[in-house]
């Protein structure tokens, strides 16, 4: 048996052995199957994952947006009011 680990060379459960694979897979295997660390690094700069991200700003919102934000805020302080009454008026009986 071949301990090597190679891709093709493990029988996992699931995985086709090469001999089981459609004819179109069997030739191309060889082009899958390369350095990891090269393959990586090659995603790497061409997805440009190694370049630091854009800057991110605080947007400034409209008025209309500012009074929705302190809507929401305000229902849910409100929320957590009757929340609160129904917990302790529910627990004393």
């Amino acid at each position: 048996m071949d301990h090597r680990n190679n891709l093709f060379n493990e029988s996992r459960s699931g995985q086709r052995r090469p001999d089981q694979l459609p004819p179109i897979l069997r030739l191309n295997r060889n082009k899958y199957v390369q350095d990891d660390t090269v393959g990586l690094s090659a995603i790497a700069h061409s997805e440009g994952w190694l370049t630091p991200p854009p800057g991110v700003a605080r947007v400034t919102l409209k008025p209309w947006q500012q009074a929705i934000f302190w809507g929401l805020r305000v229902y849910i302080v409100v929320m957590l009011v009757v929340m609160g009454i129904g917990f302790f008026h529910g627990a004393g009986g």
